[in-house]
């Protein structure tokens, strides 16, 4: 890449990524349609190695169907652009994909893993190398197979960081050094794990490491009973990505504090807003609507912006922040309908609509809908079963609305927003009645983030039923602190329990904490 230019340089072409505007040797421009632009990045990501028509379509067509026709005519497009380079540069292997012959870049600053990622420029990318065995066991050969694909399957669900696919990663060795692998796939952090059989007992190793200079970002272990069904290799496999993902998230954004604040993409900003948004102090939390609207501006391609300023605005009316409730609706659902609008099987996007048609409308089958289509969409993505949670409590269905919050605790043990999931797991236990569980979930979710107003109403409320009630005082004393309108009564007739009983008792307790009516 040419720092000054800002421009990709292969053969005798060059590349404005920005515009989406490839020029050849003698000056002819030609503005690539978004497809065809997501295809040459992919291939000049991966200069030299051949990329086979199943990664393109993984890539460039991960939420459409299409057919090799649709990658015909993108070829077609740019070797037409290269001009009479064309056919020398982007070669095709018959039945397999293509190959774009270019020398490596010049600076090695610049490695194919800088480059933009198609969609959503600046997204990280992830390499996950084939388990490595311990022991020669065809048994374990098998499991190795369905841990790789699961990894990369439930890392794919999440959007970002961006995984190469299991067919490519396939290729290298397990003990391929991180560097090279990194190289050879285009990747800026390279996953690798190994299997052992230790008795009954199987040992998955996992680490994480940044290929620019090799910085260690995750090393973990996990000892399982058995990995005997493919259910469990699928929980397995969604717990290790679920781990992978917020320690490139946190490298990535770390990344981002040491350049210059100018430089930043809208995926970095998307990083620094989320960061500020979930410490939910009140200036921090403005400024980050401030850097959302910013990212959006930037790239209007990205779905995971206009969904995480879904998500502000419906923190901004839960946390009592909004001077004006009827605009925050109204930007919530036009957020979360501009995700859609870009990805149409956004699982989060699908699944924050659904929760927020529950409790601001009380449209409760449409919000059942929502849910179905999020979780057909991101089966064992794990903020995907947490906001379907809540729901199924409001409507009485206390079995199921626990055993979601059970669920998606138990695919993202350690999510660094694990204090939305014990406090959705503790209003799922107080609709049930069960006021010791619901209180030891809501104790763990203000031990978290002692201002998430959500977790200390569900608290007081739970404490007060367990006769805990100066811990409930304590609380309602936070409550006001972070907001000091409060007040009960438009509060109960805003919550979304049909259960008129349980509505009108969960106030009483809230007053009798020492909440002003």
């Amino acid at each position: 890449m040419d720092p000054a230019a800002g421009m990709l340089r292969f053969g005798a072409a060059s590349l404005d990524p920005e515009r989406g505007v490839l020029r050849r040797a003698d000056g002819e421009e030609t503005t690539l349609r978004p497809k065809t632009l997501d295809l040459l990045l992919l291939l000049l990501r991966a200069r030299g190695r051949l990329v086979t028509r199943s990664e393109i379509l993984d890539t460039v067509w991960a939420d459409v169907t299409v057919t090799d026709d649709s990658i015909t005519q993108c070829i077609v497009e740019l070797r037409r652009a290269m001009g009479a380079d064309g056919m020398a540069l982007l070669k095709t292997v018959p039945r397999r994909g293509y190959i774009l012959e270019a020398a490596p870049l010049a600076a090695p600053a610049m490695t194919p893993a800088l480059l933009p990622v198609p969609g959503f420029g600046g997204v990280p990318v992830v390499a996950v190398l084939p388990f490595r065995q311990v022991q020669a066991d065809p048994a374990l050969s098998v499991v190795a197979e369905g841990l790789l694909d699961g990894v990369v399957g439930a890392l794919a669900m999440l959007r970002e960081p961006v995984v190469i696919s299991g067919n490519s990663t396939r290729a290298l060795s397990p003990d391929a050094p991180v560097e090279e692998a990194a190289r050879r796939l285009g990747a800026q952090y390279v996953a690798s794990g190994s299997l052992r059989q230790r008795g009954d007992r199987l040992r998955v190793t996992m680490e994480v490491a940044e290929a620019a200079g090799g910085t260690v970002l995750l090393q973990r272990q996990w000892d399982l009973a058995g990995v005997d069904t493919f259910e469990a290799e699928d929980d397995v496999a969604t717990v290790i990505a679920h781990a992978i993902a917020p320690r490139v998230r946190e490298a990535e954004l770390a990344r981002a504090r040491r350049s210059r604040p100018g430089d930043l993409g809208a995926y970095h900003l998307l990083l620094e807003a989320r960061q500020l948004i979930f410490r939910l102090e009140r200036g921090a939390f403005e400024e980050a609507g401030g850097l959302l609207r910013e990212a959006a501006a930037r790239d209007r391609g990205a779905a995971a912006i206009p969904a995480a300023l879904a998500d502000w605005h419906s923190l901004r009316l839960g946390q009592g922040w909004s001077d004006d409730a009827e605009r925050d609706r109204h930007g919530l659902e036009a957020a979360a309908e501009a995700a859609l609008a870009l990805d149409s099987r956004h699982p989060r996007a699908l699944a924050m609509l659904g929760h927020n048609r529950a409790i601001l409308a009380r449209g409760y089958e449409e919000a059942v809908d929502l849910f179905d289509r999020a979780l057909d969409a991101a089966p064992n993505d794990a903020e995907t079963w947490m906001w379907s949670s809540p729901t199924y409590a409001f409507l009485g269905e206390t079995t199921e609305a626990v055993r979601r919050a059970e669920r998606a605790i138990a695919l993202s043990p350690e999510d660094p927003l694990r204090f939305r999931y014990q406090c959705f797991a503790a209003i799922a236990h107080y609709a049930a009645e069960d006021f010791e569980r619901s209180a030891s979930w809501a104790r763990r979710s203000v031990a978290a983030n002692p201002n998430y107003t959500s977790a200390l109403r569900v608290g007081i409320g739970a404490m007060m039923e367990i006769g805990a009630a100066p811990e409930a005082r304590e609380m309602a004393a936070r409550v006001l602190a972070l907001e000091p309108g409060f007040r009960v009564g438009p509060f109960i007739e805003r919550q979304p329990f049909r259960d008129e009983a349980r509505r009108r008792a969960y106030g009483r307790r809230l007053q009798e904490a020492g909440l002003p009516a």
